[in-house]
């Protein structure tokens, strides 16, 4: 058996907001709109995921998920937001079956303890190889507690038919404002192994601790760069973003002379026997369905490849006129999907508008919208270029983005962004926002370089919009 001790001064999470996010989660989850009908999503009923016993999160309610091959059997003994709860589920998919329990003690509106405990089963062969049971506790009461804990308030434990592991985390005196907390880590063989796993560790042993070390160090780190944004944050019910970036200006003109160029070089595109003519296959097909190319009426479908993973999209030609209105009308074959882009001049054009609504997996009931104002952008007093919104009945989020000034060929661009859950799905947005804001933050302002990188690259110094109409046709062609 091997045994690793490791000391560590942490910055100290803030013992309520800890109750915050444990009360959040619980309301969240006796909120949820779950029935022996499904789960309510908006107008739509989710029959996966449903109530088959008893009364939503009281005692003995009992729950069943089933989704590609795999079923969840959910068990509630206890549920006392209070007091004491326990929840118990099994979990089977392809032969694999894995038990968990959930034991959860609240102090009135403070957490007092929680433990998860489990196991898995393998299937055959060598049913008695895959294995293994697992245990974790969190004593909150005892890791804030003011006399210091006497034993070890955090534990994770895995045991294994032929090894084992576990950890022991234990808060020790306070120095300067940072908790010191120790960390035992051990680890070993059993069984018939035993003997073989103390000859390995003893060979590996400096190769094992130098890893533990290295993964030891990183998490403090992670833990005392991440925490005290944390504290600050606090539980939020909306998230907020917001980015600043340098774009190459470009002027009205040009703007207007590409977008007349590109409205030209798609009525130039060329149909062979009903499908648009290109050079290689590429990720998509066009097939014109009813009229001639491009002209009010005209119907194409677009098939995406490979076909049989992604649904193919109807197009109609609502509009189509240089100096006037157009629209691009698409929708999925089973309407599952449908939305429309429209522009009032492709000559000189002050506006761009586009909307969608319909459902995608991994999403439900989205509804989204965006306007570009293009004749704001370069007036005197620049409104916003672009807002957007989202919408499904979980929530909502908002996109801007506004020019801050223009010199000397570039802009100073604030791209915004807010997202606010509803109803049940507020609490899970104010936990993703504590506990994950950094993250989105950084993912945010990583996307936002993204685009505009990709802008500066493709925007032209001194290339001719006509030029730059026709690459980004060949662009989308040649997917």
């Amino acid at each position: 058996m091997a045994r690793l001790r490791r000391d560590a001064a942490l910055v100290p999470f803030p013992r309520e907001l800890l109750d915050q996010v444990v009360r959040a989660l619980l309301d969240a989850a006796e909120q949820a709109p779950i029935s022996e009908d499904g789960f309510a999503f908006g107008d739509e009923v989710i029959d996966d995921v449903r109530l088959v016993e008893g009364r939503h999160l009281a005692a003995g309610a009992r729950y069943r998920a089933e989704t590609d091959g795999l079923t969840a059997d959910v068990h509630v003994p206890a549920w006392n937001r209070v007091g004491e709860s326990r929840i118990e589920a099994a979990v089977v998919s392809g032969g694999h079956t894995v038990n968990l329990r959930l034991d959860l003690r609240m102090s009135a509106r403070r957490l007092h303890s929680v433990r998860v405990t489990g196991d898995y089963q393998g299937p055959k062969p060598f049913r008695g190889l895959r294995r293994a049971r697992w245990e974790g506790e969190l004593r909150a009461e005892e890791w804030w507690s003011l006399l210091g804990p006497k034993t070890s308030p955090i534990s994770v434990r895995v045991v294994h038919p032929f090894a084992f592991a576990d950890l022991q985390i234990t808060r020790r005196k306070d120095k300067r404002g940072h908790w010191t907390v120790r960390t035992t880590t051990r680890f070993g063989g059993r069984s018939l192994i035993r003997p073989f796993a103390a000859v390995g560790l003893l060979i590996a042993r400096a190769r094992i601790r130098r890893a533990l070390d290295e993964g030891f160090t990183g998490a403090v780190s992670a833990w005392n760069t991440e925490v005290p944004g944390m504290a600050k944050r606090g539980m939020q019910e909306r998230l907020d973003f917001k980015h600043r970036v340098t774009l190459k200006a470009v002027s009205r003109e040009w703007a207007e002379e590409y977008t007349a160029a590109l409205h030209q070089g798609i009525e130039g595109l060329r149909f062979s026997k009903g499908r648009l003519a290109k050079k290689e296959p590429g990720a998509f097909g066009v097939r014109l369905l009813k009229g001639k190319h491009i002209n009010p009426g005209t119907r194409y479908r677009i098939a995406f490849v490979p076909e049989d993973e992604v649904e193919p999209l109807d197009v109609h030609v609502a509009a189509w006129k240089l100096d006037g209105p157009n629209r691009i009308e698409f929708n999925s074959p089973d309407d599952a999907q449908a939305g429309w882009v429209e522009i009032d001049s492709a000559r000189r054009p002050t506006a761009v508008r586009a909307g969608f609504t319909g459902s995608f997996e991994g999403y439900s009931h989205v509804t989204a919208s965006a306007e570009a104002g293009v004749e704001r952008w370069w007036g005197a007093s620049p409104a916003p270029l672009l807002t957007g919104t989202a919408e499904n009945p979980a929530g909502e989020a908002a996109l801007t983005v506004d020019r801050v000034t223009a010199n000397d060929g570039e802009w100073t661009v604030d791209v915004t962004a807010t997202v606010k859950g509803r109803t049940w799905a507020r609490h899970l947005v104010s936990v993703a926002g504590l506990l994950l804001g950094s993250a989105l933050t950084k993912s945010f302002r990583e996307s936002v370089d993204t685009y505009a990188e990709k802008w500066n690259t493709a925007a032209p110094e001194t290339g001719a919009p006509e030029q730059a109409a026709d690459s980004t046709l060949r662009a989308i062609l040649d997917r």
